[in-house]
């Protein structure tokens, strides 16, 4: 143990890589906490750090998650996003909680890194954060009800039609309203055709409009199509009418493979 703990402080980074690989079979507090003083030393890399966060969350028992999951309430953002980061490689109930909670997050990147881990671990997520995912939509912070939809798309929590639903339509800030939009067309519920119709046709947001055409075309309900043309002959916006043009097109190749 004392040769891992040598190389994991080695200077040489192809040494000390191994020595962080290598780590992640071990249960071990000392090892534990050479990785950790790896995670949260700047002058390491950040290639070096994010591997060693990924060791702790793969390390066996609770050793090695245990210090990632206190890291994720650091104050220093850096290292939140890192911890977010690591998160991905241990699915579970207790990090998917972790995990929504950093969706909250004051700082963009460390939201962004934990929205991406949670991606990678939609079954989990659906097992045990349906009804955190559902609190934080109607959360007051729009960047943070922006990932929850997105997440809840991703995961095709059917459930949450409604209120994603009441977002796309009516949510204060444009960027909750456009994923909340797709997250509908992700749901491939076909009675979310209305709605995206609705967005389509009166919100003010470009984007939005043109997330919704996105949207109308994933959803293939019976009337996309029309509602895709009727787009194209309405909307002003080049880019809403780009978006139309190619979900129609994406439908149409749907329609020849399915033959």
């Amino acid at each position: 143990m004392s040769d891992l703990l040598t190389r994991l402080a080695s200077s040489d980074a192809a040494e000390r890589n191994e020595a962080i690989a290598e780590a992640c079979g071990v249960d071990d507090e000392a090892v534990a906490d050479a990785v950790l003083a790896l995670v949260t030393d700047p002058d390491a890399g950040t290639p070096a750090r994010t591997a060693a966060a990924t060791a702790l969350a793969r390390m066996p028992g609770e050793t090695g998650i245990a210090r990632l999951h206190e890291l994720l309430g650091d104050d220093n953002a850096a290292l939140r996003g890192i911890a977010a980061s690591g998160l991905e490689y241990h699915p579970d109930a207790v990090t998917v909680d972790a995990l929504l909670g950093a969706l909250a997050d004051p700082v963009n990147n460390v939201r962004n890194l934990a929205e991406r881990s949670l991606l990678a671990m939609t079954c989990v997520l659906i097992a045990h954060g349906r009804e955190r995912l559902a609190d934080l939509l109607v959360h007051p912070a729009p960047l943070t009800r922006s990932p929850a939809a997105r997440l809840a798309g991703a995961a095709e929590l059917t459930e949450l039609v409604g209120p994603l639903a009441e977002m796309a339509r009516g949510d204060d800030e444009w960027l909750p309203r456009v994923w909340a939009s797709r997250a509908l067309g992700d749901l491939g519920q076909p009675g979310c055709l209305d709605v995206l119709e609705e967005v389509a046709n009166r919100d003010e947001k470009n984007r939005v409009r043109a997330a919704a055409a996105e949207a109308i075309g994933r959803l293939r309900a019976d009337r996309s199509e029309a509602v895709l043309r009727e787009i194209l002959e309405r909307d002003d916006d080049a880019g809403v009418r780009r978006a139309a043009e190619e979900a129609l097109a994406e439908l149409q190749r749907g329609e020849f493979d399915g033959e």
